[in-house]
C-alpha cells in the first residue's frame, strides 16, 4: 500500500505531537487561578462524581437479584426508589459535564485561534504565507477546521486520560478483592496485548489522516475560487472546464479517503476484537473463584456474579477505553502536526519581518545622518542621490519624524537596489538609487511586466531586494504613508467601513457628523450618491460582498476616497484610476494635490503627467531613468 512520504510520513512522534501545546502556553494555560484552569478542575470533579454514581448504578442488578431471591418486597420498593434517585442524579451530572466540556472546548479554540491570528496578521505574514511562500498548504483550513478539530478532540481525550489512572487503580483493587491475583493479572495481560496490537495497526493510518486534511483543503479552496470568480468564469463560458478541474480535486480527495479507509480496516478489526473479547473477560475471571469453591453454596451466587462481573467489566472497560482512544489520537496527531507546522512557519516569518524592519529603520537613521536632501538623478549621474548636497539649506539633515506634527521630508532612500521577483532569475530593476521627498510627485511608467508594481512591493516591504538597501523610518498608520494597490480590496461591513479602511469603527472614537457630511459630499462629487441609498445609508451594513456589487470604476473611487479621508503625507498609487473616466481621474488627483498629499503613481495614461513633477521610466530590461516633467496643469 502506498504511503505518504516526507515529514507527513513521520509525524507520529512525541516532539511533533506536543509542539503546538507549547505555543503561547501563557495564553492557553495562563495560570492555576485562571478561569480555564478552574473550569478544567470543575470538569474533573464532575467526572469523579459521575464515576461515583456510575459505580452504584452498576451494582443495581446485583441488589435486585438479592431482593428477588429473598422475596423482599420492602427491600424491592426501597431499592427502586434509591435507583430512581441515582438515575436522576447521574442524568444531571452527565448533562452538566457535557456542557462544561463544550464551554472549555470553545474557550481553548478561542485562545488558540487568537494566538495564531496574532502571528498570522503580524507584519505581512499573511501575504508571505499565501503569496510568496506556498510550501504550506491551505493555511486557512489549518486556522479554521484543523484548530477546531484539535481542540474538540483534545477536550474529549483529556478528561478520560486524566481520570483513567484513578479508575483503573480503584477497580483493580475491587477486582483483586473478589477474584484474587488471577483477575487483575489476566485483565492487564489482555490489555497489554491489545495495546501492542493497536499501536502496530495505528501507525500506518496517521499519515493518511494528514494527507486527507490536505486534500480536503484543496477541494474547498477550488470551490472558494469558483465563488470568488463566478462572473469571470461566466464571461469565459468556462463552466465545463472548471467542472472538470473541480471534479479532479474531488477525485484526489476520494482516492485519499479510500486509502485511509483501507488502512483503517485492520485498525477497526483489532479495535472491535478487543472491545468484544473484553465483554467476556470478566466472566472468565469470575469463573476462577466460583469453580475453585471460594464461595459457599449457601451464598447468593447470582448476586455475587453480578456484582463482581460488573467490577471486572469496568476494569476492562477502563483499560480498553484507553485503547479505543487510538482512533481519536490518530485524528489528533494529524491535525496537531498541521497546526504545529503553521505555528512554526509563522514564528520564522515573524522573526524575519522584525529583522527586516529593524534593518530598514537602522539604515534610514544612518543614511540621513550622512546624506543630505538631494535632487533625483538617472543611473548615468556622476554621484548617487544620497551623495548630493543642497548647500542652500541651513538644516542639511533630512527631518525624519522630528517635528511635533510628525512631518516627513523624506520617506524612502533606495541605495543601489536590484529588484527581481521572488523565485525568479529575471532582474526587473538594477542598481536603483532614489530618494522620495515631500512635495515631489513621481509618475512611474513603463511597459507591461517591466517592474512598476514590483517596485511598490519592494517599498512596502512585501518583496526583499536582491541587492542594495531600502531605508525607511515612519510611524505606522494611514496618516503618514498609504499604499493603494492595483486591485482594490473591499472588506465586509458598511460603506463607512470601506472608506475609513484600514482603520476600524471604534465606539470610543466615533466618526463625527461633520466627517460623515464631508464623506457624503465627496461621494456626490464622485457620482456615487446613489450608492449610499442602495446600501441603506453610510453606516448600514448591507451584508454585501462589495466586489460583486460595485463595478471596477466604483471600487476604484471608493478606494481613492480612503486616500482623501485619511490625507496621508505620502501616497503610493498603483493604477488606481485605470477604470474611471478622465474627468473623474482629474477630480481625484486634483483633490489629493489640494490636500497636500505627495503622490507616487504607477500608470499608463499620458494624462497623469500633469499631476507629477518627475517621470520615472522602466525600460523592461532592468534599466531606469528619471527626469523632470514640465508642469502642464
Amino acid at each position: 500500500m502506498e504511503s505518504p512520504t516526507g515529514k507527513e510520513g513521520q509525524i507520529f512522534n512525541i516532539y511533533v505531537f506536543m509542539k503546538p501545546f507549547n505555543f503561547h502556553e501563557k495564553h492557553i494555560v495562563p495560570g492555576y487561578n485562571s478561569l480555564r484552569i478552574r473550569t478544567h478542575h470543575v470538569v474533573h470533579m464532575v467526572d469523579i462524581l459521575k464515576q461515583f454514581l456510575g459505580y452504584y448504578i452498576g451494582l443495581i442488578p446485583s441488589v435486585y437479584y438479592k431482593v428477588y431471591g429473598q422475596r423482599d418486597k420492602d427491600g424491592f420498593i426501597s431499592h427502586t426508589l434509591w435507583n430512581c434517585g441515582l438515575i436522576i442524579s447521574i442524568t444531571l451530572v452527565l448533562s452538566s459535564k457535557e456542557f462544561i466540556e463544550r464551554v472549555l472546548y470553545i474557550s481553548w479554540r478561542q485562545v488558540l485561534n487568537r494566538a495564531v491570528h496574532r502571528l498570522y496578521f503580524s507584519g505581512i505574514n499573511y501575504y508571505t504565507l499565501n503569496i510568496l511562500d506556498k510550501k504550506l498548504d491551505n493555511p486557512d483550513q489549518r486556522m479554521t477546521q484543523d484548530i477546531n478539530r484539535l481542540c474538540d478532540t483534545l477536550g474529549n481525550i483529556t478528561t478520560k486520560v486524566i481520570i483513567a489512572p484513578f479508575l483503573i487503580g480503584y477497580y483493580t483493587y475491587r477486582t483483586y478483592v473478589g477474584t484474587g491475583w488471577v483477575g487483575p493479572t489476566t485483565i492487564y495481560a489482555y490489555f497489554f496485548l491489545g495495546t501492542i496490537a493497536n499501536k502496530i495497526v495505528m501507525s500506518p493510518v496517521v499519515p493518511w489522516v494528514f494527507k486527507q486534511e490536505k486534500m480536503e483543503g484543496d477541494f474547498r479552496f477550488k470551490h472558494m475560487q469558483i465563488r470568488v470568480n463566478a462572473e469571470a468564469i461566466a464571461f469565459h463560458v468556462s463552466g465545463e472546464v472548471e467542472s472538470c478541474k473541480t471534479n479532479n480535486a474531488l477525485d484526489l480527495l476520494i482516492k485519499t479517503q479510500q486509502r485511509l479507509f483501507n488502512q483503517k480496516v485492520l485498525h477497526n478489526l483489532v479495535k472491535y476484537l478487543i472491545d468484544y473479547f473484553g465483554s467476556i473477560i470478566s466472566y472468565l475471571v469470575i469463573a476462577v473463584p466460583i469453580f475453585s469453591g471460594i464461595f459457599s453454596e449457601d451464598e447468593d451466587i447470582a448476586s455475587i456474579v453480578s456484582a463482581y462481573s460488573f467490577v471486572c467489566m469496568y476494569l476492562v472497560f477502563s483499560l480498553t477505553s484507553l485503547v479505543n482512544l487510538s482512533s481519536q489520537v490518530v485524528t489528533l496527531a494529524g491535525v496537531t502536526h498541521r497546526v504545529a507546522q503553521l505555528i512554526e512557519v509563522l514564528n520564522h516569518l515573524q522573526i524575519d519581518w522584525d529583522l527586516n524592519t529593524m534593518q530598514a529603520s537602522s539604515s534610514f537613521s544612518n543614511l540621513t545622518k550622512k546624506h543630505k536632501h538631494s535632487a533625483m538623478s538617472s543611473p548615468n549621474t556622476e554621484h548617487s542621490l544620497t551623495e548630493n548636497l543642497l548647500l542652500d539649506r541651513e538644516d542639511n539633515d533630512s527631518r525624519v519624524i522630528g517635528s511635533d506634527e510628525n512631518k516627513l521630508d523624506v520617506v524612502f532612500i533606495l541605495n543601489n537596489v536590484t529588484v527581481k521577483a521572488p523565485g525568479s532569475a529575471k532582474i526587473l530593476v538594477k542598481d536603483l538609487n532614489l530618494e522620495i521627498h515631500k512635495g515631489e510627485n513621481i509618475l512611474i511608467m513603463g511597459s507591461s511586466s517591466s517592474g512598476k508594481s514590483s517596485l511598490l512591493r519592494v517599498l512596502r516591504g512585501l518583496w526583499p531586494v536582491e541587492k542594495g538597501s531600502v531605508a525607511h523610518d515612519f510611524p505606522p498608520g494611514p496618516k503618514t504613508v498609504m499604499f493603494l494597490p492595483q486591485k482594490s480590496f473591499l472588506t465586509n461591513g458598511s460603506l463607512l467601513e470601506q472608506i475609513i479602511y484600514p482603520l476600524r469603527l471604534d465606539p470610543n472614537n466615533a466618526i463625527s457628523c461633520s466627517e460623515c457630511e464631508y464623506l457624503l459630499t465627496r461621494l456626490e462629487s464622485l457620482h456615487m450618491g446613489s450608492l449610499v441609498t442602495r446600501c441603506g445609508g453610510l453606516q448600514a451594513d448591507p451584508g454585501w460582498n462589495w466586489a460583486d456589487e460595485l463595478s471596477p470604476g466604483e471600487q476604484q473611487r471608493v478606494a481613492f476616497l480612503r486616500l482623501l479621508y485619511h490625507r496621508p503625507q505620502f501616497a503610493f498609487l498603483d493604477e488606481v484610476t485605470s477604470a474611471v473616466s478622465l474627468d473623474v481621474e482629474d477630480l481625484l488627483y486634483s483633490s489629493a494635490m489640494d490636500l497636500g498629499i505627495t503622490l507616487i503613481s504607477v500608470g499608463h495614461r499620458e494624462t497623469l503627467t500633469k499631476y507629477h513633477q518627475f517621470l520615472f521610466t522602466l525600460d523592461g530590461h532592468s534599466g531606469w531613468n528619471i527626469e523632470p516633467i514640465a508642469n502642464k496643469r
